[in-house]
């Protein structure tokens, strides 16, 4: 059979995560139910990850496999005709062996920050406003603690036994007027992990916190009750 496989974007604003689940709006439900009216049997769909509710995806995979020979060109036109507007297919491909799960090599996540007293509507679905004034230095100056291999057990929310060492490949804070961004790369993220590092850095930012708890954090030590909002999380990039 042939094995699809989709790269996409979505808004996650009104999807509860990727992952179905019973009586919500997913956006593996959504698109689960598209590709089925496509292809007219039941369609089993891997995700590359699973999202929290209200967390977006610029590149986001999956792949699953059906009975049909349907061309690349035409399933993606097929898709965005029936799909709602805060998904969009960007890319179809046919691919034997992919598995969305287990092909992804890493990925690049996006937290976007705007510290402002004033409200601004085109970036508020996609950002954390904080109205109070963050000490960004201070923040910098942590940043790099995360690189490297740690016990992120502190920094997540662990429903199952797994590994907690995760090595951080790349970690970048960026400020630019009022919008500040932050970003990390690693092969594999544990739930909340991202949301907590942000979390932890702006209550430093805001003099709530001190670099020494991070640090122990970092160790496995406590936990951190920080969680930054999940409209200003993107999945920004997938890497093979």
């Amino acid at each position: 059979m042939p094995n699809y496989v989709l790269l996409l974007s979505f808004v996650g604003t009104h999807f509860h995560g990727w992952q179905v689940q019973p009586g919500l709006r997913t956006v593996q439900g959504t698109l689960k139910e598209s590709l089925e009216k496509i292809f007219q049997e039941h369609i089993k769909l891997t995700g590359c990850c699973r999202t929290d509710s209200g967390v977006h995806a610029k590149e986001y995979v999956a792949n699953f496999q059906a009975s049909k020979d349907i061309k690349d060109e035409t399933l993606l036109k097929a898709l965005n005709s029936m799909l709602p507007d805060d998904i969009g297919i960007k890319k179809v491909w046919q691919e034997e062996g992919f598995n969305a799960r287990y092909s992804v090599k890493g990925k690049v996540y996006l937290y976007r920050i705007f510290n402002s007293f004033s409200r601004d509507p085109f970036l508020d679905p996609f950002c954390w406003r904080i109205p109070y004034k963050l000490d960004y230095e201070r923040m910098l100056s942590a940043v790099e603690l995360f690189l490297g291999t740690h016990d992120f057990s502190s920094f997540a929310k662990l429903e199952e036994e797994k590994n907690t060492f995760i090595n951080i490949e790349d970690v970048s804070l960026y400020k630019e007027s009022e919008l500040i961004e932050f970003r990390i790369r690693a092969p594999s993220f544990l739930r909340y992990m991202v949301r907590r590092i942000v979390g932890s850095l702006v209550y430093l930012g805001l003099g709530k916190l001190r670099i020494e708890e991070i640090k122990n954090y970092l160790e496995g030590k406590g936990k951190c009750p920080y969680t930054a909002k999940a409209k200003g999380l993107t999945l920004e990039r997938i890497i093979f």
